[in-house]
C-alpha cells in the first residue's frame, strides 16, 4: 500500500506486514451451520474491537480443514470487503478449533521481530486509516486483498521501545475505553427515564379514559408508494420530502429526507401526499414500529403506513402514545417473510383518547423529559467525541515516537 511516510525517531524503521509476519492467508469458504464442529468467525462477529464467542455460529469441517484455518492467540484478523473493510482485531483466548471466515484475512505476526500487541495497536491509529480510505478499491464495496494488506509498511520501533508504548497504550486507552462506557452508560440513562415518563404517563391517561382502537379514532391511513425509478422525472429538482425507514432517527418530527420527489410524481398518480400532522409508522422490515410525525406535507415509500387522526387529537400526543406501544406492534406483526403490520392490523391498535386538555399536559410532561434527555445526550455526545479524538491523537503519536 502507498503511504505518506513521515520522519522516524533513531532506531525506528519501516517494514512492510510481509517482513513482519509469517504468512497472510484468506478463511474458509463454508457456510455457517448449526451444530457444527468448530466455531466460524465472521465480519458481523466482531463488533466494537470484540468478540463475543457466545454468540459466534458454528461450521462442520474436516480435521485438515480446521487445522489449516484454526485461530491461534496473537493471530491478526482483518476484514477484507464491506463498510468494516481494513478493521481487525487481535485474537486472544479464542474457543478450541475456531476458524475464520473467507472475508476475513489472517496474519500471523513474527513474534521476534515485533510485538503483536504493538502491530494491532497501529492498525487503530488515523495513519492507517487515512491509507486504508486511499487504497480501498471496490465500486459497490470497499476491499482490502492480500496483496494490499502485505505491501503496508509499519514504523516499528525496537523491541524494548516496543514494548514500552505497548504498556502505556493499554494504560492510557483502558481508561479512555472505560470513560467512553460510563458516558454511554448515562446516555442509557436518558433514554430509560424519557420511555419511563412516557409511560407513566399514558398509564394515568388509560385509569382515566379507557381504551378503544385506533380505527375509532383515525380520519385517514394510508399506505406509501414507490414512484419508477425508471422515470426520472419523478425525482429530478424534487422539493417534497419522500421519506424511507432510513430517514427515521430517535426524533420526533419528520423535516428531512434523504431522497425527494418533484410534483410530476404527484400528477401522474404515482406518489401519495400525507398531510401536515400525520403520524408515520414504519409498518415493514427490520426497524418496524419506529415512529415520527409530520409538521409539512410529504410523501413515503410502501414500508411506511400514514395515519391522520380526527381533530379532537393532538398529533403529538399520537405519536407519544405510538412509542407507548410498540412492544404491541412487534407482537402483532406478521413475520413470514419479514416483520410486517398491514393497515388492518394498525386500525386494531389500542388508543387511549383523553380530553384534548389531558393531552396537551401529558404532552408537556413528557415534552420537558425529552429536552432533558436530548441536552444530556448532546452534552454526553460531545464528550465522546472528544474522548475518541483523545484516543485518536494518542495513537498517532505513539507511532511517531511521542509517547
Amino acid at each position: 500500500m502507498e503511504q505518506v511516510l513521515y520522519k522516524l525517531p533513531d532506531g525506528w524503521e519501516w517494514q512492510s506486514v510481509k517482513k513482519l509476519s509469517h504468512n497472510i492467508q484468506y478463511g474458509h469458504t463454508a457456510k455457517a451451520e448449526s451444530n457444527g464442529n468448530a466455531k466460524f468467525l465472521r465480519i458481523t462477529d466482531i463488533q466494537g474491537g470484540k468478540i463475543d464467542w457466545q454468540g459466534v455460529p458454528t461450521v462442520s469441517l474436516e480435521e485438515n480443514e480446521i487445522s489449516k484455518y484454526a485461530l491461534n492467540d496473537d493471530d491478526l484478523i482483518f476484514a477484507r470487503s464491506g463498510a468494516t473493510a481494513g478493521k481487525s482485531i487481535l485474537i486472544k483466548n479464542a474457543p478450541k478449533d475456531a476458524v475464520f471466515a473467507s472475508y476475513l484475512i489472517r496474519i500471523i505476526p513474527n513474534k521476534k521481530d515485533i510485538f503483536p500487541e504493538y502491530l494491532s495497536y497501529f492498525f487503530l491509529t488515523p495513519a492507517y486509516w487515512e491509507v486504508v480510505g486511499q487504497n480501498a478499491t471496490g465500486a459497490a464495496q470497499p476491499n482490502i486483498n492480500g496483496t494490499k494488506l502485505s505491501e503496508f509498511i509499519i514504523p516499528v520501533a525496537p523491541q524494548g521501545e516496543q514494548k514500552r508504548i505497548v504498556e502505556k497504550l493499554d494504560a492510557l486507552l483502558t481508561r479512555i475505553d472505560t470513560a467512553i462506557e460510563h458516558l454511554q452508560e448515562s446516555f442509557t440513562l436518558a433514554d430509560a427515564l424519557y420511555a419511563s415518563t412516557i409511560n407513566e404517563q399514558m398509564i394515568q391517561a388509560i385509569e382515566l379514559s379507557g381504551l378503544s382502537t385506533v380505527e375509532k379514532h383515525i380520519e385517514q391511513i394510508q399506505t406509501g408508494t414507490t414512484p419508477p425509478t425508471k422515470q426520472p422525472e419523478f425525482y429530478e429538482n424534487g422539493d417534497i420530502n419522500w421519506f424511507a425507514p432510513s430517514d427515521f432517527g430517535d426524533h420526533d418530527i419528520l423535516s428531512d429526507s434523504n431522497k425527494k420527489l418533484s410534483q410530476k410524481a404527484f400528477d401522474a398518480g404515482k406518489a401519495r401526499k400525507f398531510d401536515s400532522g400525520t403520524i408515520m409508522l414504519v409498518a415493514i422490515g427490520a426497524t418496524i414500529g419506529k415512529i415520527g410525525y409530520l409538521e409539512q406535507d410529504a410523501s413515503s415509500n410502501q414500508q411506511i403506513t400514514g395515519i391522520k387522526f380526527h381533530s379532537n387529537i393532538i398529533p403529538r400526543y399520537a405519536y407519544y402514545w405510538f412509542r407507548f406501544i410498540k412492544p404491541e406492534i412487534l407482537t402483532n406483526a406478521s413475520t413470514a417473510t419479514l416483520p410486517i403490520i398491514n393497515q388492518k392490523g394498525i386500525k386494531a391498535l389500542s388508543f387511549c383518547a383523553p380530553s384534548k386538555q389531558l393531552q396537551e399536559t401529558i404532552c408537556k410532561n413528557i415534552d420537558e423529559v425529552s429536552s432533558f434527555r436530548n441536552s444530556v445526550k448532546f452534552e454526553l455526545n460531545e464528550k465522546v467525541e472528544l474522548m475518541r479524538s483523545l484516543k485518536a491523537s494518542i495513537l498517532d503519536s505513539a507511532f511517531k515516537g511521542g509517547l
